[in-house]
């Protein structure tokens, strides 16, 4: 079915840090690599892609970092996803190239999968990162920001 890279996820994770953080100022990449678990050399490589996309916007020197180019209720997840992933989600009951399939043009499930592709790609247009990130808040009510990895461990039940 449809799979999101590790990229897009880490990046989609980086973006909604930086919304949980809007009006704090420039958040620094290793701030938001510590708090997220995302290795800062693989993070730096999406926050620069999102940087020259116009979503991030970077400044260098001793109070450096990112922080979201224009509000979080700007930015749709569907415009964080089509710069990092592309604009076309793989989706489809075979891997591989499209012309994989003779019966493509010519089967109800391939139509199927456009259907749902097409209502997927609606969810990501409708969700904002503000709309993320209040939801993060939701779920998260006493760490919107974990401190540490150890804090989003899942509590053990006895």
């Amino acid at each position: 079915m449809m799979r999101l890279s590790r990229r897009t996820e880490y990046g989609l994770r980086a973006m909604m840090e930086l919304a949980l953080r809007e009006g704090e100022g420039a958040v620094p990449a290793h701030t938001i690599a510590h708090s997220q678990g995302i290795p800062l050399r693989f993070l730096e490589q999406q926050l620069n892609t999102l940087s020259k996309a116009g979503l991030v916007a970077s400044y260098r020197g001793v109070k450096g970092g990112c922080l979201l180019a224009k509000p979080a209720s700007q930015i749709r997840i569907l415009d964080v996803i089509d710069v990092l992933e592309g604009p076309v989600m793989k989706m489809g009951c075979q891997e591989g190239p499209e012309d994989a399939c003779a019966q493509s043009t010519r089967c109800g499930l391939e139509e199927l999968w456009r259907r749902v592709q097409i209502s997927v790609r609606a969810v990501f247009a409708d969700t904002t990162l503000a709309d993320l990130a209040h939801r993060h808040g939701e779920l998260q009510p006493c760490a919107a920001l974990w401190p540490d990895a150890e804090s989003r461990r899942l509590p053990v039940i006895q």
